[in-house]
């Protein structure tokens, strides 16, 4: 019978407990992270996100020891059944195994860094044997109606491994719903730069998924990069729209919209630009909006 290897492991949900496989194994790190995970919780958050901030602190912890142990299937067994549905357990088997080059990890870390709307953000980090330099990995997860799922490890995983953009139609109604929200006034209140609606919304084509011919109540002008640089003059507007990202997991849709300011600040700088991430819920044939996640 192999014994279990001998790795450090340091816990950090939301606050820094360090501890042992033994230590965690035994019913005092159960009472530790409860606790502790309550007073952070109540500290920043109603009460009512205690139980999923605990199921989340406990997914990261059960990956972070599939990790060090090398459990690939395990692991795989975590992520939204849309991942496992366009990816095999051999292409993910593969794409770890390159990650790892053959190495054992002596020690590892995680931290829960933050949770908006239905997704968690994670970072992970791991230290092979006869090494010092932390190579890091961040998770990010969504609470479905089955509870955390997995959506994407970073390091481990490349772009080859995108999903849930295969069903066109689906995309472009999710990105519709998306927009319609972020150009609302609750949406435009977001950026906090006094933004509203101009009469003619101008959406810049970049030929990512998602886009196409939305069901506006006004006008929308398509502009494309080479439009912009090469100075064509476009409806007036304050800002620009581009999709970031749309993305279909099951009965949830994320669509990404990048807001681009076209006016400058007091110093004649150049605005950043911004950007919000919006949860969209199944609805028959349709999506309607859940929630705000991240904004930038």
């Amino acid at each position: 019978m192999r014994a279990k290897p001998e790795v450090q492991v340091r816990h950090l949900p939301a606050f820094e407990l360090q501890s042992s496989f033994a230590l965690r194994n035994s019913g005092l790190a159960t009472v530790l992270l409860v606790a502790m995970l309550a007073t952070a919780a109540f500290a920043v958050s109603p009460a009512t996100r205690l139980k999923s901030n605990y199921e989340l602190a406990l997914q990261t912890e059960r990956l972070t020891e599939a990790v060090v142990a090398n459990r690939p299937r395990e692991i795989y067994a975590m992520f939204a059944p849309a991942f496992a549905a366009e990816h095999s357990f051999a292409s993910f088997d593969s794409a770890l195994t390159r990650w790892f080059r053959g190495r054992r990890i002596v020690r590892a870390s995680h931290k829960v860094v933050d949770i908006k709307g239905p997704s968690g953000y994670v970072s992970s980090w791991f230290v092979f044997a006869g090494e010092n330099d932390y190579n890091y990995v961040y998770q990010n997860w969504l609470n479905t109606a089955h509870g955390w799922e997995l959506v994407w490890l970073s390091r481990i995983l490349d772009t080859s491994f995108t999903f849930g953009q295969n069903d066109s139609l689906g995309l472009v109604k999710a990105a519709e719903a998306g927009l319609r929200y972020v150009l609302s006034k609750p949406g435009l209140a977001l950026f906090k730069s006094g933004f509203v609606r101009p009469d003619t919304v101008v959406m810049v084509r970049l030929g990512r998924p998602g886009e196409g011919d939305y069901r506006f109540d006004f006008p929308m002008y398509w502009t494309t990069p080479e439009e912009i640089r090469a100075g064509v003059r476009l409806p007036r507007t304050r800002f620009l729209l581009n999709l970031a990202l749309v993305r279909l997991i099951g009965d949830i849709a994320l669509v990404a919209v990048d807001v681009t300011p076209t006016t400058r600040d007091f110093f004649g700088r150049k605005r950043h630009k911004r950007g919000v991430e919006v949860y969209l819920e199944r609805a028959g044939t349709e999506w309607r909006f859940s929630s705000v996640g991240k904004k930038w």
